[in-house]
């Protein structure tokens, strides 16, 4: 019975979480106040560089999902186990969501940190417009489906329930 995640998985875990978070609060923090427009333009270049980069890492994320599984549930399985593993489920479907609307909802080339530059997938402003707000609504949610994720870690470790160890090298 496999008690850890597989180092990749563990790595993969903490870069998903950094990029997301890093994401989600400077793109709420643009979007939501008054930023001057050199600011707000940097931060728009820097997290579509990064999203975009950061797509085939929470592929293979998926992929080490699939292929390793995760550890077993130390205890018998319980309705807070299949909420939990819902819960992880809903935020795999959440980010693909987000990094999908987050490319097809761009009405310019996808530049990469300016050493990459991806065409347009799609030139329909009406078409574009729609993924926007699929995007805000998906990053909403996942902000949502996140705080709750480390709420619940937080939880797990003040309970005795060392669910860190298992995320950790």
């Amino acid at each position: 019975m496999k008690h850890k995640y597989a180092w990749q998985q563990v790595v993969l875990h903490w870069l998903s979480a950094v990029i997301i978070i890093w994401a989600t609060f400077s793109g709420f923090y643009v979007a939501l106040f008054e930023v001057p427009p050199r600011i707000k333009d940097w931060v728009g270049f820097f997290n579509v560089s990064l999203t975009a980069a950061f797509i085939p890492f929470f592929a293979l994320r998926v992929w080490y999902l699939l292929r390793l599984g995760k550890p077993a549930h130390e205890q018998p399985l319980t309705l807070a186990n299949r909420a939990a593993d819902i819960a992880h489920l809903l935020l795999y479907i959440n980010i693909s969501v987000v990094l999908l609307s987050g490319v097809l909802m761009m009405e310019r080339d996808i530049n990469i940190f300016n050493l990459l530059s991806i065409p347009q997938p799609i030139s329909n402003l009406a078409i574009t417009q729609r993924f926007n707000v699929i995007h805000i609504i998906s990053c909403a949610s996942l902000a949502g489906l996140v705080l709750l994720h480390v709420l619940a870690v937080i939880k797990h470790e003040f309970c005795g329930n060392r669910i860190l160890r298992k995320m950790w090298l």
